[in-house]
């Protein structure tokens, strides 16, 4: 199959004010904003005259493209004393600096790389230490014996793919997206495989594939006529994509004679099932057959939506035997503990997570919080993992559950909590374009 591919712009959706980098929580480089001067920037932002107004709205984004984390954590938090379009402008300020942070975020990640004659394993950390995505050496775990034959790799501020594909091309090698554990899987290549190189349009941090036609005529039936068409979807090794889905409506198929092939269901959104583990999956665009003067799909245009969650953040809560509605917040997520109580042997803590924004994430994919952690800290700051979780409430974009902990003393007074969770679940769409893919 020879597929011509050109990528296509990217839009980005912020879909709850956070982003994949977290934000909420003061780093070390907060001490680089200039903390009077942003007072002084909030204040002029209630001043008389609306170009003072401006003017400080505008500088204050600024400086958050200097350094989101640190001005974030700088600017106040809206209360009732706030006049209303101070707070307003602080709203649209910290949206458009997560807005800037999150398309940084989810680009493509780049290596610059020159390593001649090198081994795999060497190549492979340089790759994890530039980009955070993991390769592991599977081969054992097939039963295939790891050639250490020298390599060579070189990129000049390249996409994380692109390379990847060339490098498993010149190593005979190819991914096992399904390994289970943190990192994407490499074996040897199949024999009966074609390269990597060139089959791929490269969207974000995505790698989109065709890697199947399968067609079918109805001869007694005509209606039974239909097109399936099979892409695989994989994504960056540092990704955890919590849902991927095909806008139906955004799909756009044209054969080579010129006629636009429609979609041969009823559906708004094809949904791609995903795996816990997985790094790549399949995607059936069902299709009407085109008329036989066809020969080949020219192009397929559409938009995949991926829902991932942001970076994650730790919510402590001290206090626990007088803990009752005591909420934090980070970012857009808050994390509520409702009561904490002994029952008979173990003690529970009640607690919510809610989501804030349109994209949550809850209503209809909850599979992502059910990964999240919580365990208590002991006065000598030993760790004490929960015996067991209880879901006790849901709704649309908060659920809650119960943690139960088996503790030796009749006191949990001394005692912390921590929960961790994504910082934000951003919703993304990226458009794509494939070409020139052949009818069988």
């Amino acid at each position: 199959m020879n597929c011509c591919l050109r990528q296509v712009p990217i839009r980005l959706a912020y879909a709850v004010g956070a982003c994949l980098l977290g934000i909420g929580t003061a780093t070390g480089a907060a001490a680089e904003i200039d903390a009077q001067r942003v007072t002084a920037l909030v204040q002029q932002l209630n001043a008389d005259d609306a170009g003072d107004r401006d003017a400080a709205e505008r500088e204050l984004t600024e400086l958050g493209r200097g350094d989101a984390d640190a001005l974030l954590a700088a600017l106040p938090s809206p209360d009732q004393r706030m006049p209303p379009e101070v707070a307003m402008r602080l709203d649209r300020i910290r949206a458009a600096v997560q807005q800037d942070v999150a398309e940084s975020a989810l680009s493509a990640s780049r290596l610059t790389l020159d390593m001649q004659d090198a081994k795999l394993a060497d190549i492979f950390a340089a790759i994890e230490k530039q980009t955070g995505n993991r390769l592991i050496d599977f081969r054992e775990q097939f039963g295939q014996q790891p050639a250490d034959v020298p390599l060579t790799v070189t990129a000049d501020d390249a996409d994380f793919w692109p390379v990847v594909d060339r490098l498993l091309d010149d190593a005979n090698l190819s991914p096992y997206p399904y390994s289970g554990e943190d990192g994407l899987g490499i074996v040897e290549r199949p024999p009966e495989e074609l390269r990597r190189s060139g089959r791929a349009t490269y969207v974000g941090p995505l790698r989109l594939e065709p890697i199947a036609v399968q067609a079918q005529r109805g001869l007694r039936s005509p209606e039974q006529s239909n097109l399936h068409v099979g892409l695989e979807a994989s994504w960056e090794p540092r990704l955890e994509p919590i849902a991927l889905s095909l806008d139906a409506a955004s799909l756009q198929v044209t054969a080579d004679d010129g006629r636009s092939i429609p979609l041969a269901t009823q559906m708004n959104v094809i949904d791609v099932e995903l795996q816990p583990g997985s790094f790549a999956s399949d995607l059936t665009l069902p299709l009407e057959l085109p008329a036989r003067e066809a020969t080949m799909l020219s192009t397929i245009a559409g938009t995949l939506t991926v829902l991932a969650p942001g970076k994650k953040a730790e919510f402590k809560f001290d206090k626990l035997k007088d803990a009752e509605g005591v909420e934090q917040t980070i970012a857009g997520v808050t994390v509520a503990v409702d009561r904490v109580r002994k029952n008979g042997p173990v003690w529970e803590v009640y607690m919510r997570v809610r989501v804030a924004g349109p994209e949550t994430g809850l209503e209809s994919h909850r599979s992502w919080v059910y990964q999240n952690l919580a365990w208590l800290v002991n006065p000598a700051g030993e760790k004490v993992e929960d015996v067991g979780i209880e879901t006790v409430s849901q709704g649309v974009d908060e659920i809650g559950f119960a943690y139960i902990y088996e503790i030796p003393e009749d006191d949990i007074a001394g005692y912390q909590w921590i929960y961790q969770s994504p910082a934000a679940i951003m919703s993304v769409p990226l458009e794509f374009e494939l070409h020139d893919i052949p009818l069988p």
